[in-house]
């Protein structure tokens, strides 16, 4: 008598059709969990300059004196997931690269007399329109 060893084609279809259901679901997750952590590095990066305006305001007494490479405000500089990081009379805008290539985030600051701080606005933009980078960078860059 003579047994049969191995798997049908049956079961590696069967095999390869739940490795293919698993894949579909992990992978634009994966991918999410992927743009988060871009994102992370693109906060990150920007504190620095954050920090250096609000300094510089403080010295200053205004913020058009607030720009890349002036009183204290570093230069532009890149990262894995930042192409460049760009100080205008404290405007600190941000442009992506690699998994946020689409997005500009642009931190805008306000100088608040009464409290004697400065208050900070964000706008997330991506080309093409992308609305769940836009999401998560909103509920990454909160201020």
């Amino acid at each position: 008598m003579q047994y049969q060893s191995g798997f049908t084609l049956f079961e590696l279809m069967i095999a390869i059709v739940v490795i293919a259901i698993l894949t579909a679901i992990g992978l634009p997750a994966y991918q999410g969990y992927i743009k988060k952590a871009a994102l992370t590095d693109m906060l990150q990066s920007m504190t620095a300059y954050k920090t250096a305006i609000e300094i510089c305001a403080i010295e200053q007494g205004a913020l058009n004196k607030c720009s890349s490479g002036n009183n204290g405000v570093p230069t532009t500089r890149t990262t894995n997931y930042v192409t460049s990081i760009n100080v205008t009379n404290g405007i600190i805008n941000l442009v992506g690269k690699s998994a946020l290539s689409s997005l500009t985030v642009t931190l805008t600051p306000t100088l608040n007399a009464n409290l004697g701080n400065l208050d900070w606005s964000r706008t997330c933009l991506t080309n093409p329109p992308e609305p769940t980078l836009v999401t998560a960078c909103e509920d990454i860059f909160k201020f």
